[in-house]
C-alpha cells in the first residue's frame, strides 16, 4: 500500500517536471464525494481577446490519475472526477475555464440550474505553474453550490477532495 502511494507521488513529481517545458499544462480534476464525480465539466481555452484558441493546442490527451502511464488521445472535451488533461500549447497567454451546462448537472444542485462556470485561470506558457486543479464550489457548510474553481494549489483532501468554499 505504501509503495503504491509513493509510486503515485513519484509519477506526479515526474509529470510536473516534464510539464516545466514551455507550453505543457496538466489540469487535474481530483475525485470528489459521490455523484459529483459523474458531473462533467467542459474545458474551454481562449486567447487574451476571448477568441477560441483550439487551434493553438499542439496536442491534447487525458488519463485517470491512478493510471498515469496510459494516455488516451481521443479526448472529448470533458473532465469527470479523477481525470487529468495533458495540454501542449503553442507559446502564448491563454485563458482556461471550465463549465457544465444545465443538462449535464444530473440535478445535483437543484437551487442552481444555470450553467456552472469557473473562474478564469490565466496560463502563460513562459511562466509557472504548469499544473492546475479543478474543484467544485461549496458554501461554508460544505454543500455544493453549482460552480467550479481553478487554482494552482491542490485542494484540501480527506478521503476525497474537499470542494472549494466560496
Amino acid at each position: 500500500m505504501r509503495s503504491l502511494h509513493l509510486k503515485k507521488k513519484f509519477l506526479l513529481l515526474l509529470t510536473s517536471l516534464l510539464c516545466t517545458f514551455a507550453g505543457a499544462l496538466e489540469i487535474y480534476r481530483p475525485e470528489n464525494f459521490g455523484a459529483m464525480n459523474d458531473v462533467p465539466c467542459m474545458l474551454s481555452v481562449t486567447d487574451e481577446d476571448g477568441n477560441d484558441a483550439s487551434d493553438k493546442i499542439i496536442s491534447i490527451s487525458f488519463s485517470w490519475y491512478y493510471e498515469m502511464q496510459w494516455l488516451h488521445r481521443h479526448y472529448n472535451g470533458c473532465m469527470t472526477g479523477g481525470t487529468v488533461i495533458h495540454l501542449h500549447m503553442k507559446s502564448g497567454v491563454y485563458h482556461i475555464t471550465v463549465h457544465t451546462p444545465p443538462e449535464s448537472q444530473n440535478n445535483l444542485v437543484p437551487d442552481n440550474r444555470n450553467e456552472w462556470t469557473s473562474n478564469t485561470f490565466v496560463f502563460n506558457t513562459e511562466n509557472q505553474p504548469h499544473v492546475i486543479f479543478v474543484s467544485p464550489t461549496a458554501n461554508q457548510n460544505g454543500f455544493y453550490t453549482g460552480g467550479w474553481h481553478i487554482d494552482y494549489r491542490a485542494p484540501k483532501f480527506y478521503k476525497y477532495t474537499k470542494p472549494y468554499r466560496e
